[in-house]
């Protein structure tokens, strides 16, 4: 059980970079990473959204549609954002959308 587990959660952390990928802040190049550095509301909103993402793969969501639709969020959702009500709105309207996956 211990081995199933250990493989089940290192398959999910390679999914997708871009779900589950922690910010570092010492090279944070990007306003939104900036932004999510600045602010533990948004870094605890991020940690979140990944808590969905990994709960809607435990469901068995097709894993590639996921994938998909998270890096197009990623891209142009999340990285459209430019302050703080912006992101968090993204990142509380992509968790529920993962919620009901």
């Amino acid at each position: 059980m211990r081995l199933f587990t250990l493989l089940f959660v290192l398959g999910a952390l390679s999914v997708s970079g871009a779900a589950l990928a922690a910010i570092d802040c010492s090279r944070a190049k990007a306003n939104v990473d900036k932004l999510i550095c600045s602010s533990s509301s948004l870094g605890l909103a991020q940690e979140q959204m990944a808590l969905s993402f990994r709960h809607a793969m435990q469901r068995g969501v097709d894993l590639g549609e996921l994938k998909k639709t998270q890096e197009y969020w990623y891209e142009h959702v999340r990285n459209a954002c430019n302050d703080v009500p912006c992101l968090m709105k993204a990142f509380d309207e992509r968790g529920a959308e993962l919620d009901n996956y």
